[in-house]
C-alpha cells in the first residue's frame, strides 16, 4: 500500500489522504489504470466512461449509479468547481448538447475517467477537458 500511495502521491500528481475509503480508492485505482476503453463495455477487457464511475461507487463507496452519465446526473446536486472533493463527479459535453462524458475526480484538480485512451488520470486544467467542461455534482442520496 505504501508503494501504491507515493505511485499516485508522487507520480500521477494526486493528493489523497490515508483513510479507508482512500485506501479502496489507491487500490481500485492501481487496478483499472491502463485498462481499455470500449463503448458499451463493463469490464476490464473494455469499459467507458459510465460503466467505469459506476464501478467506482459501487466498489469504493458502496454506492449505486444509473449506467450512463445523463442518468447519472440526474442524481447529483451541482456543486461548483472550487467546492470538489475525492468522488465527486465531473460532467462533459463533449461535440453535444447532451452530457456525453463522465470521470469522478480525485484531488489538485485531476479526476480519473475512461477515454478512447483507456483508463486514465486526467487534469480538469487541461485545454480540452477546459474547453467541454460542463458540470460537476455530488451524488444525493438515492
Amino acid at each position: 500500500n505504501e508503494f501504491k500511495i507515493e505511485f499516485l502521491n508522487q507520480i500521477a500528481g494526486i493528493a489523497l489522504s490515508v483513510n479507508p475509503m482512500s485506501l479502496k480508492l489507491h487500490d481500485f485505482i492501481f487496478d483499472w489504470i491502463g485498462r481499455p476503453y470500449r463503448f458499451g463495455g463493463e469490464s476490464k477487457r473494455g469499459i467507458d466512461c459510465s460503466a467505469f464511475a459506476r464501478e467506482l461507487y459501487a466498489r469504493v463507496m458502496d454506492q449505486y449509479l444509473p449506467r450512463n452519465s445523463r442518468q447519472q446526473f440526474k442524481y447529483v446536486q451541482t456543486i461548483n468547481k472550487e467546492e470538489l472533493q475525492t468522488g465527486d463527479l465531473v460532467f462533459f459535453k463533449i461535440k453535444t448538447r447532451d452530457i456525453s462524458h463522465v470521470g469522478v475526480y480525485l484531488s489538485d484538480n485531476k479526476f480519473i475517467q475512461s477515454s478512447k485512451s483507456g483508463v486514465n488520470i486526467a487534469s480538469l486544467e487541461n485545454s480540452y477537458w477546459k474547453r467541454y467542461y460542463y458540470k460537476s455534482g455530488r451524488l444525493t442520496k438515492m
